[in-house]
Order: C-alpha cells, then sequence, then structure tokens
C-alpha cells in the first residue's frame, strides 16, 4: 500500500510553522509537528513569522534565525539590510496589486509579492528537509522514497487567517493559483506549478483547528473545573461545543495576531455545515504586547525600556510573554521575574545616577519589588481592554443569533492567556460552555492534515459575497440609461446577474451550470 505525504504550512501573523503526516492511504494520520528555536533557547511548535534580506534584496534567513542575525549586525549592516517582522498586517486595509510594496523595520519599501514568496519558499522548502532527516529513503512495500517525493510533492495545505480576503489574494499571486495577466505561469513561492495546483489546499484557521478537536481524547481539553471533556459527535444531543437538537458547534478562534470566528452545526456522519460566514480582524495579542511595552516605557525613566528594547529584544519578548500569557495572579498581582540582563542594567544606571534620581515613575498597579515586576490585576487587564471589548460584543451578536449554541471553543495562542480565558467564561459561562485544548497552538497545525486529507468534513460553507456576472437585456427606457444597437434590437449590457449571493449556503465541490447566449453583432 503506497503512503500518502502530506504537508501543513502555518504562514501566520506573529508565527509560522508546519506539520507533515506519512501513512499509508485511509490509515489514521499522525502529525509530526516540528518544533523550532532549540539552538536559541527555545522549543515551541511555531516560529516567528519574520525574514531577512540583504542590501541587495536577496533572501537571507527566516525565523528565529533571521532575529537574532539582524540584532547581531553592526548598525552600519543593519541599516543596509531589509528586516520584515509581522508583516501580514501591512496588508490589512489596502488594495492588493503586483506593485504593491510593505515596509521594514526601518520603513523602507519592498515588493510584497517578493517578501511572502520568499517566506512561503521557506517554510516549504524547510518541511521537506525536516521529513528527509526523519524519515528512511524507501520503503519494503514500494512507496516512492522521500527524494522522489521532494521531486513530486504530493500535496500541501496552507492555513490563512480568516480576516483576510487580501492574505488569500496575495498568497494565490505567490503561489501561482489562477494567475491573473501580469501574474507568472509559475508560483513563484516555488510550491505548486500551473499544472499541479490540485496538490495544494487552501484551509481557513478555526475550520483546521475545529477538525482536530473533534479528534481530541476527554483528557485533551481544560474546562473552567480544570476537568477533562471530549467533544461528543452524536447528531441530535448536546455537543460539546454547540448543540440542541441539530447539533450546534460554535467555534470561536483566537490567535496570536487576529481573532476569527466561524459558527458550525454537525450533520449526521459528523461533517460540519458553517451556518455563521467567516470573519476576522487584527485584535488579536499583538495589540495587548503593544499596550504591555508602552506601560512600560512609560514607567522607566530616561528612555531605559527602549534601550533595554533595543539591546536585549529576545529578553524583552520573554519577559512580555511570560507577564502577559503565563504568570499566575497573586492576591489580584501579576509577578514576572525580571531578566538578568535587565536585573544588571538597572544596577549599572543606578550606580551612574546623581543622588536623587530614580529609575522609574510612580504609575498606580505598576511597582519594581526586587526582581520582580509586579501588575495588578487591573492594570493587567486594561491592556486587554480593546481586545475584550471586540471579543465580547461579537460573542454577544453570534449568541444572539444562534440560540442553540452550546459550547465556545478557543484556540490559537492569545488563547493561553488567563486574562481572556476568564473573561470569556465570566462573560458566558451561562449561555455556553468554555473549553480549550490543552496545547491550543498546534491545533491549527496539525488539524490542517487531517483536513487536507478529508476536505469534504465541512460540508457546505457560507459565501461571504455576493458574486455574478454582467449581462445584456432587452433595452427599456424607462429602466435603462444606456444601449446598444445589433440586427435583433436594442439592449443593455450593465446588468448584473447573481449567480451565488451573501449568506448562501455552497456545498464543499458543488457544480454549478449556467447557460448565457452571447448577443449577435
Amino acid at each position: 500500500m503506497s503512503r500518502g505525504y502530506l504537508i501543513a504550512i502555518d504562514f501566520g501573523t506573529s508565527y509560522s510553522g508546519h506539520v507533515y503526516s506519512i501513512a499509508p492511504r485511509g490509515a489514521e494520520l499522525v502529525p509530526n509537528l516540528r518544533r523550532w528555536g532549540q539552538e536559541y533557547g527555545h522549543n515551541t511548535p511555531k516560529t516567528p513569522t519574520c525574514i531577512l534580506f540583504d542590501a541587495n534584496g536577496k533572501f537571507m534567513h527566516f525565523e528565529y534565525k533571521a532575529k537574532d542575525k539582524y540584532l547581531e549586525m553592526d548598525k552600519d549592516d543593519a541599516a543596509k539590510n531589509y528586516f520584515f517582522e509581522n508583516f501580514k498586517m501591512e496588508l490589512h486595509n489596502k488594495k492588493i496589486t503586483k506593485d504593491l510594496t510593505i515596509k521594514d523595520v526601518k520603513k523602507r519599501p519592498m515588493s510584497a509579492l517578493k517578501v511572502f514568496s520568499a517566506a512561503l519558499r521557506f517554510l516549504k522548502d524547510d518541511a521537506l528537509k525536516t521529513i528527509f532527516m526523519r524519515t528512511s529513503e524507501g520503503a519494503e512495500d514500494g512507496s516512492p522514497s522521500v527524494p522522489d517525493f521532494i521531486k513530486n510533492l504530493l500535496r500541501e495545505k496552507l492555513d490563512l487567517p480568516q480576516s483576510l480576503d487580501l492574505t488569500i489574494d496575495i498568497a494565490h499571486r505567490s503561489l501561482g493559483l489562477k494567475p491573473p495577466p501580469e501574474a507568472p505561469p509559475r508560483s513563484v513561492a516555488g510550491i505548486v506549478s500551473s499544472s499541479s495546483q490540485d496538490k495544494l489546499v487552501i484551509a481557513l484557521e478555526p475550520e483546521a483547528a475545529l477538525v482536530w478537536c473533534k479528534k481530541l481524547p476527554c483528557d485533551g481539553f481544560i474546562t473552567e473545573e480544570h476537568e477533562g471533556a471530549a467533544l461528543q459527535q452524536t447528531p441530535g444531543t448536546q455537543y460539546v461545543l454547540w448543540t440542541v437538537e441539530s447539533s450546534l458547534r460554535r467555534q470561536f478562534c483566537v490567535s496570536g495576531g487576529t481573532i476569527n470566528i466561524t459558527v458550525h452545526e454537525v450533520l449526521e456522519g459528523g461533517a460540519l455545515k458553517e451556518l455563521h460566514k467567516a470573519s476576522g480582524n487584527d485584535k488579536g495579542g499583538r495589540r495587548v504586547n503593544k499596550r504591555f511595552n508602552q506601560c512600560l516605557r512609560e514607567f522607566f525613566c530616561g528612555g531605559l525600556w527602549e534601550d533595554y528594547e533595543r539591546e536585549f529584544p529576545k529578553d524583552v519578548q520573554t519577559f512580555v510573554e511570560d507577564s502577559i500569557y503565563h504568570a499566575a495572579p497573586q492576591s489580584r498581582v501579576y509577578k514576572t521575574h525580571i531578566d538578568r540582563s535587565l536585573r544588571q542594567k538597572l544596577k549599572r544606571i543606578e550606580k551612574s545616577q546623581e543622588e536623587g534620581g530614580s529609575l522609574f515613575k510612580p504609575m498606580e498597579g505598576v511597582e519594581l519589588e526586587g526582581d520582580k515586576l509586579s501588575v495588578s490585576e487591573k492594570k493587567m487587564k486594561s491592556f486587554f481592554h480593546e481586545s475584550l471589548v471586540h471579543i465580547t460584543d461579537s460573542l454577544c451578536e453570534i449568541l444572539d443569533s444562534h440560540s442553540q449554541i452550546q459550547y465556545i471553543l478557543l484556540v490559537g495562542g492569545f488563547s493561553q492567556s488567563r486574562i481572556l480565558c476568564g473573561h470569556v467564561r465570566q462573560q458566558f459561562s451561562d449561555r455556553a460552555r468554555v473549553l480549550c485544548p490543552k496545547n491550543p497552538q498546534e491545533a491549527i497545525l496539525k488539524g490542517a492534515v487531517v483536513f487536507a486529507r478529508d476536505q469534504a468534513v465541512i460540508r457546505s460553507r457560507k459565501s461571504a459575497f455576493t458574486y455574478g456576472v454582467k449581462i445584456s437585456v432587452r433595452y427599456d427606457k424607462s429602466k435603462h440609461k444606456s444601449k446598444f444597437t445589433n440586427k435583433e434590437g436594442d439592449w443593455c449590457n450593465v446588468m448584473f446577474y447573481k449567480l451565488v449571493g451573501i449568506d448562501e449556503d455552497v456545498g464543499w465541490d458543488e457544480t454549478r451550470k449556467y447557460t448565457f447566449i452571447e448577443p449577435c453583432t
């Protein structure tokens, strides 16, 4: 029996990664997750979405290595090279064209197509190298060797955030899918060619996460009581996510940089039907990080925190993430140990200051206590305010529209925050049960592999837009402003004929046929 090769690439706003699976056709899939950053003291399921180009625009590095190499450069080299991070958000609210540019950390422009293509190409190549290193070069059953696989990629899956028809547009250009006239016939990113487009599957993050969560055992989730709970699959009963009668499953996907929302119904046989069209925005964890850093810049005097950010960016990132996502409140106060590099910097500055000087200014809710920074619960929640308000409003709207929803599922890196999970439970535990997988960052990646094998698991989706074509109809001077004439008479050619309406159910792999007759000239 030949083996099936599947690769899932999660190209995220803040973090990216990939998973692969090699299994006989029809056998249970076992996702193999690539972990990142061990050489830099990390061991994470995703790597920062950052990329480094040299002064001539030639690709140098991606992931942790890109940031590390950039920070090691002297000022002259750093000024010449191009470094991008969190660059997907550069597309937000912009019209996508082949000439679109995005700016690096020093506000210098580069072709968006070039940056995205290089990032996707790296992730694809790294996935293939990972498979090559971890597997043998052949199999007794006659299945293809890894080198053969590298030459003939069987299937890839790319995760894209829901928000972002803009991201999908630029990704399509990068991947060479149905290229517009100005696009090259072959994939710029080297993932697929025009003759192998069927080997690429593009999935939405919430759907991929939901598919994986369906497979988790009862101890795969954390509930408000910290007890395991599994997602039951029996149609017509109350399920772990949403359900009454028709078995509603509601998923609220919270990713690191974006917040995406979908609503699904469980059908007979376990397939899913989308009940609420996918939506998303940029009000995720990056906004919280930004507000926390701004608070520290104001708390420490004399530009101390700005200097620390420049000198020890990795330590700053670790400190911020520990404070926001991992610190447990003690008597309504969040305490985080200050890194050795910051303690040494504080001591040096303290010794050099004149008598009576201060390292920080008094701030309500923030104190420096020895080797710990203490932030009151009220102050910490203020950093989350904008995200929590949006989450509350969105969930209220969804729950009011779909009253049978019973469960809320939180996935993605932002869902690791105690404040986020606590807020959702406090606001909505009387309306739905809140669940979070124990490894929320891995759910999307692993679910992507499962989805790539069986795309029919999402039986139907809601159309996000209205689609149609321009047609000609008989000219009526009481209705139409312009006309053209042929041997059949007068016509108006500015009429819109709807093919699919917004919020209309569209079945997976559904085909609709329409017949149009071109008027004689």
